[in-house]
């Protein structure tokens, strides 16, 4: 058993991001109306990074969603077609707006699947949202002519994908705007934050008026546009993001390239110390067109092969004190939670449903998966980064010798799951 409970340890704490913290601190700057000072600077840098001209940074990723959405124009009437893998914030805000969020199936990776979309447009299918699940892209190719095909806006859920890319372009470029989140667990970590980006003027100034009310969507916003003159109260939200988790996240975007790059040998090898057990199968590794940011990496144990199948390996591996191995559980498909089997809404009352398929796909990867932290080789982090590797090594291989036949039982502490997989 390992000497203790061992998970990746992130965000890294560099010298240099604590000490941008403690000069924001002290510069009594606790809290930025407008578009200056560290919230510009990251925006900049974030622009620069995804090659898009505006950037909205915002206290949440459900609120980047929120403001994408409200962008794009959503309202009371209109469909929208959602991911029913995903995290449930990806579709959560359209109930905000008035609008359906209507569930899709996925492929067996997790990505969206175009085909089973197709059967469910409807006269009032306005947009799609995607989920680059676990980091790993979409098929942007198929989305993209989906979406074109249908006449739909195309939003990007890139909450685990940080710096991924399709065929060389950022993930988050493809459609007509993009969230983020930056939450402790994401690859830029903010504490908690996100980040909208967008190639249009009017998206970005409609995503201003619902949450950066007067100094900045008076600065920001087209004075001749239509709701300018509403930029002074904006429509009741305030999203703006505390300057301190913004100031800790800055100086994490020059780092995100060599990071995503450094995820990609630590996925290989871990992927292939579990896949030496009989009936695993890692899921999400990247492609020759598909770069996964590898926000975690996803694999599936066949019951069928591994006695006791996803559940009895996950609790072995937490009890030999490899924490980090988890079942997915926020990331339940959104048809088994009750706000999607009877959806409202604080602006409207709906006449459709979010569920008119099945989810053969989704249940199976919900019933079969589980998930592991990627180290993303940062300098001067090379020792962590070699620890927590050589932990899993030790325990992957222990519990594989055991699922294998070919060594002792695991210790009784595992709950018993030696006598059910005997």
């Amino acid at each position: 058993m390992l000497n203790r409970a061992t998970v990746y340890p992130w965000p890294k704490r560099r010298s240099e991001w604590s000490e941008r913290v403690g000069r924001q601190l002290e510069s009594g700057k606790l809290s930025i109306y407008d578009r200056s000072g560290v919230v510009a600077e990251f925006e900049d840098a974030w622009s620069a990074a995804q090659g898009t001209p505006y950037s909205l940074v915002t206290n949440s990723g459900t609120a980047a969603l929120h403001s994408a959405f409200y962008g794009i124009g959503l309202g009371p009437g209109d469909e929208v077609l959602c991911p029913a893998y995903t995290f449930f914030a990806t579709a959560a805000p359209v109930f905000q707006l008035g609008a359906l969020p209507v569930l899709v199936d996925c492929l067996p990776d997790g990505s969206f699947d175009t085909e089973a979309a197709s059967a469910l447009v409807t006269r009032r299918t306005k947009a799609i949202v995607i989920t680059h699940m676990w980091g790993l892209p979409c098929d942007m190719d198929a989305v993209v002519a989906f979406a074109e095909k249908y006449g739909l806006d195309l939003i990007e859920d890139c909450s685990h994908a940080h710096g991924a890319t399709y065929r060389g372009r950022p993930v988050g470029t493809f459609g007509a705007a993009a969230a983020w989140s930056m939450q402790t667990q994401k690859l830029i970590a903010a504490g908690e934050g996100g980040v909208m980006t967008t190639r249009s003027r009017e998206v970005y100034d409609r995503a201003q008026l619902l949450g950066h009310f007067n100094k900045r969507a008076m600065k920001e916003m087209d004075p001749e546009g239509p709701l300018y003159a509403y930029s002074v109260t904006g429509l009741g939200l305030k999203y703006r993001a505390h300057p301190l988790g913004i100031a800790f996240a800055v100086g994490q975007v020059a780092e995100l390239a060599s990071w995503v790059k450094g995820k990609q040998d630590f996925a290989e090898e871990i992927a292939r110390l579990f896949s030496r057990i009989e009936g695993i199968t890692p899921l999400t590794l990247s492609t020759s067109e598909r770069i996964s940011a590898h926000y975690a990496l996803l694999l599936e144990v066949d019951p069928d092969r591994v006695q006791g199948g996803r559940d009895w390996l996950v609790k072995a591996c937490n009890a030999e004190g490899l924490e980090d191995i988890d079942v997915p559980k926020a990331t339940s498909p959104l048809h088994t939670l009750h706000l999607f089997q009877n959806p409202i809404s604080p602006v409207t009352t709906y006449d459709g449903s979010c569920i008119r398929a099945g989810f053969p796909v989704a249940d199976r990867l919900a019933a079969r998966t589980f998930k592991i932290s990627v180290p993303c080789a940062p300098a001067g982090f090379e020792q962590e980064d070699a620890q927590y590797l050589a932990a899993v090594k030790a325990v992957a291989e222990k519990v594989g010798d055991y699922a294998s036949g070919s060594a002792g039982r695991l210790r009784a502490a595992t709950g018993g799951l030696s006598g059910e997989a005997g």
